[in-house]
């Protein structure tokens, strides 16, 4: 299995250079394994450099996840981190509360991020004052 970075995503999605996406094509063909570092920085990328809406985002994201050949950390907990992207959230706030899971708690001093997560984050959210 191969780890990919986020190049070879970019090409394989967007496809604007025609002989790097045949190459990414090939490759998500075969076994690959996408850090969330990786997805944070694609998700970045497409909204950025190729000004995709943020629901355009999380679709891509989430179908890319879900092809047979991609492996990810921990799939449920990942599609629940996009799925709160695609409602609004920050990506990079939903992974740090993936990552900080065995704490007891998610100290912060954004309020916005225990609305963004929803009813069920995988960590209990502290607003601190």
């Amino acid at each position: 299995m191969r780890a990919v970075d986020t190049n070879v995503l970019a090409r394989f999605l967007i496809g604007d250079d025609p002989a790097q996406a045949a190459i990414a094509a090939e490759i998500l063909r075969g076994d690959v394994y996408i850090s969330n570092s990786v997805l944070l920085e694609l998700e970045w990328l497409l909204r950025s450099r190729y000004r995709q809406p943020v629901h355009a985002v999380a679709h891509a994201l989430r179908d890319l996840i879900d092809l047979p050949t991609v492996q990810v950390g921990d799939s449920a907990a990942l599609t629940w981190a996009l799925d709160r992207f695609g409602q609004g959230a920050d990506l990079a706030d939903m992974l740090h509360l993936l990552a900080a899971g065995p704490a007891s708690s998610f100290a912060t001093f954004d309020r916005g991020i225990e609305r963004a997560a929803g009813a069920n984050p995988p960590v209990p959210i502290e607003t601190l004052a």
